[in-house]
């Protein structure tokens, strides 16, 4: 079996894989497999609360499945996935178009449909580690419901150029660019094509991409890019960061011990445009910024972190922001009060081995006094998960996630918790709760069997035919409190709310999804989703083949 020869790599080349400070992206089914391994207690002292991890920090925890197997009692289709994982993480026979010093194997004459690793180029030595990857992928997606029946195919190609050298830089840049062949537009609304603007608005093809470059010394490590990440512990719901959004782009310093990490960011985010255009050489965005920092410790049982953020629009950066230590909601109160800043805390604790308790609060905005009257700025939102890992290959997991009105608003709408009119942070809009179980099934391959359920419901402002609001319930992030102007006459919003008031949408949704691994580095992936929005129900079916995971 090729993936016995990984034992053979792990105690023998581990020296030439020593760098790998390249970023693994948060789509990789790897952190899948992580959430397993973090609920058996293998994870000590790292965290799956603050994402992308490095590759080699992902490593070092998929070498222990072998390392530590006496211990955990592994099962069988535990490290066989591990093992896949290493294999594909460079523990792993090569083939290339372009052959090096150290791979020289050509894909053409041997590799194509053979059991090794697929690279355009790669090379491996101890002070140079650097490879090219070929990206490709079919979409067929699916949409039915009592009026109509729709589909799209979509067809993708890229690259991803990712190494590190000399033991301090990493690098890693993935492009891809694709169309559509056949079908309607509409069915890609909520797919990942919806954060391409040429796409999305211009009509044209699917361009993405992602890149940062990396430096770390001992326990110091600087980085520079633009790519997805998620911040907050859950399950479903991560209410600081995620990835509903466009990629950030960012620039963080973090130190990095091991019970202790501190991190700070500076991100560029795109405002509302105020103009006519939203596109093109004619628009006019608000200059839009994010700064936060978090504080997270690591004891052995789990994770504590203390996090804030703030959000500057329609003005210059204030030089106090570029301050990496200190304390953001003071220091926005100091600054005149314009901006929008926001704190919380996340817990992970695990109590026996294959439990684990995971929770999220956050705070945009608090009137002590007020608590319990449903005033509307006292704006939180949080969740809790509980998710075990059952001895025959099972994952389950439930959570309840809750967003109350206003939460994410301001005053200015450009200092809206949002980046390109997208939701920044949570998943689940203001005015929202959400109840939703996750089951996982590992047989073997790298792709789980995945079930997920879940009930949510959503007070939505109320806009007339035109589409003017009428009515606002804290429901939209774009609209924060208006205040009464006996100018115009407006009265004002109501400063007393109520949770789901508004236009109550509840919907259940259920979602099933398959994978497998054709040969190495080419899958085929199913994905059912079923959804009632209370009137009506909604059939979506994805069919896609991947060359390398996107």
């Amino acid at each position: 079996m090729k993936y016995k020869k990984i034992l053979i790599f792990i105690f023998f080349i581990s020296n030439t894989l020593f760098a790998q400070l390249d970023d693994v992206p948060i789509t990789s089914s790897v952190y899948d497999f992580l959430l397993r391994l973090e609920s058996k207690g293998l994870m000590e002292h790292n965290t799956l609360s603050k994402l992308p991890l490095q590759r080699k920090e992902i490593i070092k925890i998929l070498k222990q499945v072998n390392n530590e197997n006496k211990h955990f009692h592994f099962t069988k289709s535990e490290i066989e996935t591990a093992n896949k994982y290493l294999f594909d993480f460079g523990y792993g026979d090569y083939s290339v178009v372009f052959p090096s010093e150290t791979d020289s194997t050509q894909i053409f004459f041997k590799g194509l449909f053979d059991g090794t690793n697929k690279a355009f180029y790669r090379y491996n030595s101890r002070s140079l580690t650097t490879e090219v990857r070929p990206l490709a992928a079919i979409d067929y997606i699916n949409q039915t419901n009592a009026d109509s029946s729709k589909y799209l195919i979509v067809g993708t190609l890229g690259l991803r150029w990712y190494g590190s050298f000399n033991d301090n830089f990493g690098f890693f840049l993935q492009a891809t660019n694709g169309r559509d062949f056949s079908g309607d537009r509409s069915v890609a609304y909520g797919t990942e094509y919806m954060k391409s603007l040429k796409f999305a608005k211009l009509g044209s093809d699917i361009d993405l991409t992602q890149s940062h470059v990396t430096f770390e010394s001992g326990w110091f490590r600087a980085k520079f890019g633009r790519q997805e990440e998620l911040s907050g512990a859950g399950l479903f719901q991560r209410p600081f960061v995620s990835t509903m959004s466009p990629p950030l782009d960012e620039l963080s310093l973090s130190a990095n011990f091991s019970s202790f990490r501190y991190s700070y960011s500076f991100a560029n985010l795109i405002g509302y445009a105020t103009d006519t255009y939203s596109t093109g050489f004619a628009a006019k965005l608000a200059q839009k910024y994010l700064v936060q920092h978090s504080f997270t410790a690591l004891p052995s049982w789990g994770e504590i972190t203390f996090w804030e953020s703030v959000i500057i629009a329609d003005r210059g950066l204030d030089f106090a922001y570029l301050n990496p230590l200190s304390f953001l909601k003071s220091l926005e109160h100091q600054l005149h009060d314009r901006d929008n800043s926001l704190m919380g805390m996340d817990f992970v604790i695990r109590p026996i081995r294959n439990l684990q308790i995971k929770s999220s609060f956050l705070l945009d905005d608090i009137i002590m006094e007020k608590i319990g009257t449903g005033y509307w700025s006292n704006k939180t939102a949080f969740n809790i998960a509980a998710i075990t890992s059952l001895e025959f290959n099972t994952d389950i997991g439930v959570e309840y996630a809750r967003v109350e009105p206003y939460t994410y608003t301001h005053f200015n709408h450009q200092n809206a918790y949002t980046n390109d009119s997208m939701m920044l942070g949570s998943f689940l809009l203001p005015n929202s709760e959400q109840y939703g179980l996750l089951m996982q099934y590992w047989w073997g391959q790298k792709f789980p069997l995945k079930f997920k359920l879940t009930y949510t419901r959503h007070g939505e402002n109320i806009y007339d035919p035109s589409g003017n609001l009428i009515r606002n319930v804290g429901g939209d992030p774009r609209w924060g409190f208006r205040f009464e102007n006996p100018d115009t006459g407006f009265q004002g919003d109501s400063p007393t709310v109520k949770f789901l008031d508004g236009n109550l949408i509840q919907t259940l949704a259920a979602e099933i999804n398959f994978g497998y691994e054709v040969i190495n580095n080419l899958a085929l992936f199913l994905n059912y989703r079923y959804a009632n929005c209370g009137c009506s129900d909604e059939h979506n079916f994805r069919f896609f083949v991947q060359l390398n995971e996107l």
